[in-house]
């Protein structure tokens, strides 16, 4: 005999809507890191600036990257994705009012798939069997066999 919580496919349900909420939200980031880019871009070539000019729009472009791949991976359920958004969503927390409700958005999303079980618990480990079997074992010991007369 089995026990179920009741209400756990809605739980799991919920959990998955929210993690791909939160997805969005980190798609939406990459597009306004874009558009930082973008300014940063156009502030460059319409003032004539230096190439100390360019850092914010390298950084919005990085962020941007950033920002899409996370949140690309994090709708796919990858634990590192999950462990990123997690550090941002709580840095984001203390930039009241917008970065308090995407944060708190994101937070919950983690903790709803984290107890619904829908990252993996541990990465996949090989099994003993099937390590391979040519290559050398390392020892870090020293073999005093040999050397004993």
């Amino acid at each position: 005999m089995t026990l179920t919580r009741a209400g756990r496919a809605s739980d799991v349900r919920s959990a998955r809507r929210l993690v791909q909420a939160a997805g969005l939200i980190l798609y939406i980031l990459a597009i306004q890191g874009l558009f930082t880019a973008g300014v940063g871009v156009y502030v460059f070539f319409q003032g004539g600036g230096s190439a100390r000019d360019l850092v914010l729009p390298m950084t919005g472009a990085a962020l941007a990257v950033s920002y899409a791949v996370v949140g690309y991976f994090l709708r796919r359920y990858f634990v590192w994705a999950r462990n990123f958004t997690f550090v941002f969503s709580a840095i984001a927390l203390f930039f009241f009012p917008i970065g308090t409700v995407l944060g708190s958005v994101m937070v919950l999303g983690i903790d709803r798939a984290n107890r619904a079980g829908l990252f993996p618990a541990h990465p996949a480990l090989p099994e003993p069997e099937e390590a391979d079997e040519s290559a050398p074992l390392l020892r870090f010991e020293p073999d005093l066999s040999e050397s004993a007369g």
